[in-house]
């Protein structure tokens, strides 16, 4: 159980409720990385006992565990993202604590000094596509389709 006995460990605890600076972060979307991230989401929420009830708790989480790689794993990691240039998509604001922000940074400068320059959105892209293939690999088959529209909490299969 978390420190906080009222809040079930699944779910990531707020920033606001933290004292956490909030900001927002812009991510550019293709359509294919915005259905393989609400995808992987979903399949993670039946097969990871750990992950977050909201998406943007999910979210932090794959970006975190992005940045904890190493400019090469993260390099080896984004040779496997397909390129989606001339791809349409969209700009969507993910409300997320300054210190996601710094992290995400940090290993972007990281991989900068290490001869890889990488966008906020790349990186991130980069990320859903590492957590998208650990989730399916946990599924044991190919990913649910996305839901249309994500609610706030949707139900989870309970582990």
């Amino acid at each position: 159980m978390s420190a906080d006995k009222n809040r079930p460990p699944t779910a990531a605890p707020p920033a606001e409720a933290s004292g956490a600076k909030v900001e927002q972060l812009g991510v550019y979307w293709s359509r294919s990385n915005w259905d393989l991230a609400r995808s992987a989401y979903v399949a993670d929420l039946d097969t990871d006992p750990d992950s977050p009830a909201v998406f943007a708790g999910w979210l932090v989480r794959v970006i975190e565990q992005h940045v904890a790689r190493t400019p090469a794993a993260r390099a080896k990691i984004a040779d496997q993202v397909p390129e989606s240039g001339g791809v349409r998509g969209s700009s969507r604001g993910h409300r997320v604590g300054r210190a996601v922000i710094d992290a995400l940074e940090g290993a972007i400068v990281q991989d900068r000094l290490d001869g890889r320059t990488v966008s906020r959105s790349a990186f991130v892209i980069e990320a859903v596509h590492a957590a998208g293939e650990a989730a399916r690999i946990r599924l044991g088959r190919p990913l649910p389709p996305p839901p249309a529209k994500l609610g706030y909490r949707p139900p989870r299969r309970r582990v």
